[in-house]
């Protein structure tokens, strides 16, 4: 019987200082509208895959919530089968967590994304309060256009692509840091910051004038108040990141700077052997995160074993995403320290513990004779062997049941790629669901499942023959990919949904929402209030 923890006990081990793992594994729309404070989303789609890297050692306790207490006792007894040790679910799911008068953050006004992200922007607006960071209006940055602003959008790359402020550069997160000055060269011309909305804008002006920096501004309320004051957002913008060096005396100077800046925090900066120390002489249940905060293409040329990318501004923007594991020793690491010491300045004050930076980054690392790595982290917990217990069928096999009209195909993956493209006839399942709908399904025809690359059914494959006693269950062998690259017929749009998607949340970024737009960004503000 999988192991439960009732919400007053769950309360009390939140409160206590042990490692400890909170997941919520429902869908993005169910976690907004309400979800433990100390919890990490993960809906059960990636589960298998992220819990790789959010809680990489094994021994680590966990605890898994969701709605109700009926779907989480399944997914508790699949990760111990997968060397999971201390696996436990919330009795009742958030629906007793919250009727017992714990702490529930939830999304107001019917925006959803007001229930993402809660501790990094309720953080960013304390900051912005304190700090009394320069601002100026969509009007004001429109008055400054004689001065010629530098404007720099620090969200990322992806985002910068689709729409961004006229004239804009794109310096994601910290590397606004490490690069603005240079970009700028005079000092007396105007440094405007912008995001989407507000918490990077803030955290990115608040770390460029703690590091001496004048005539710097943020854009208040970016994007979106950029679009609530009637103004154009350019779309597509065909202007690459530069490609900018930074000269070693200011390089050096930046050093100094953050240096000066973690005095007076708890952050050491720790050379490659007392990392490797640090490492060792951890609690046997307690995690360790390496994560790289350069850019991906940075990452992707080398990295330290076991590190995982995720670039500085968007590490502070979505903390409680990728730092599952309380009081985990986090090691930050860039090309020297700059960026990573920044990064953990800022983790510091948001109240993490246990927050280095690697001294001199991966050059130190690659001078005291260490290797980097090209290989990404380990990809998923499940066991090799359950991967090969369940069977797989070619596209050609697939097609010929099909044409037959002797197989059921049910596709697991998020309902966006289900919309995009799925095999005729297949239908759309959420993963959360999945067991639950083949129990009250029950066919005699060939059931295959699948998802755009066949990673996220196979998986699911694997746990209806360990813990279902579906042996007769099977994966189309490189999902809808290897569909589409066989040649076989494809269909779109939203036929095959068998319930309401509860994973699709729309992009309030994107034209329109005028709204939600102004409620979302009202939200904001109130947070330290």
């Amino acid at each position: 019987m999988p192991s439960s923890l009732s919400p007053d006990r769950l309360a009390s081990a939140i409160e206590s200082t042990d490692p400890l793992a909170v997941l919520d594994i429902r869908e993005p729309l169910d976690y907004a509208n309400g979800h433990v404070r100390e919890c990490t989303p993960v809906h059960r789609p990636v589960l298998e895959e992220r819990l790789a890297t959010l809680v990489p050692n094994r021994s680590t306790p966990i605890v898994l919530c969701d709605r109700s207490g009926d779907r989480a006792p399944l997914d508790t007894a699949w990760l111990v089968r997968n060397g999971y040790k201390n696996v436990s679910f919330l009795e009742g799911g958030m629906a007793a967590w919250e009727a017992a008068g714990n702490e529930v953050i939830e999304a107001i006004d019917g925006v959803p994304h007001t229930g993402f992200d809660f501790t990094s922007k309720e953080f960013g607006e304390r900051v912005e309060a304190e700090e009394r960071l320069s601002k100026l209006t969509p009007e004001e940055f429109d008055d400054l256009s004689s001065a010629e602003p530098l404007t720099v959008d620090v969200r990322t790359p992806e985002e910068y692509a689709d729409r961004t402020i006229p004239r804009s550069v794109n310096l994601e997160g910290v590397d606004a840091a490490l690069y603005a000055e240079t970009l700028r060269r005079d000092e007396e011309r105007p440094l405007v910051v912008h995001c989407a909305g507000r918490t990077r804008s803030i955290i990115g002006v608040a770390t460029l004038e703690k590091l001496g920096l004048e005539n710097v501004y943020a854009l208040e309320n970016g994007t979106m108040g950029w679009e609530l004051a009637d103004q154009s957002l350019e779309e597509n913008p065909d202007r690459r990141s530069p490609d900018l060096d930074v000269d070693g005396e200011r390089r050096e100077r930046l050093r100094r700077s953050v240096e000066k800046l973690l005095a007076d925090t708890d952050v050491e900066l720790l050379d490659p052997l007392e990392i490797e120390r640090l490492e060792a002489a951890v609690d046997e249940r307690q995690t360790v995160y390496r994560i790289d905060v350069r850019t991906e293409a940075e990452y992707a040329d080398g990295h330290l074993p076991n590190a995982v990318s995720v670039p500085g501004g968007q590490a502070i923007q979505t903390a409680e995403r990728h730092i599952a594991v309380r009081d985990a020793e986090i090691v930050f690491v860039s090309d020297d320290h700059v960026r990573s010491a920044i990064t953990a300045y800022w983790f510091d004050e948001m109240g993490f513990e246990n927050v280095t930076a690697l001294e001199g980054g991966v050059s130190a690392w690659m001078e005291a004779g260490r290797d980097l790595t090209t290989d990404s982290p380990e990809s998923s917990v499940v066991a090799p062997a359950l991967l090969d217990d369940v069977g797989t069928i070619a596209p050609e096999q697939l097609e010929r049941l099909r044409t037959n009209g002797r197989v059921a195909i049910r596709n697991v993956d998020a309902s966006g790629a289900f919309r995009d493209r799925h095999i005729p006839g297949s239908k759309w399942v959420p993963r959360y669901e999945l067991e639950a709908h083949i129990r009250s399904n029950e066919t005699s025809e060939t059931l295959v499942l699948t998802c755009d690359d066949g990673s996220i059914s196979r998986a699911a494959g694997a746990m209806l023959v360990a813990e279902c006693d579906r042996s007769d269950v099977r994966v189309l062998r490189g999902g809808v990919e290897a569909w589409a690259d066989a040649e076989q017929p494809l269909a779109d749009g939203e036929t095959g949904l068998t319930v309401e998607p509860r994973d699709d949340v729309y992009d309030l970024t994107g034209e329109g929402f005028r709204d939600n737009k102004r409620a979302y960004l009202e939200w904001e503000e109130r947070l330290v209030e």
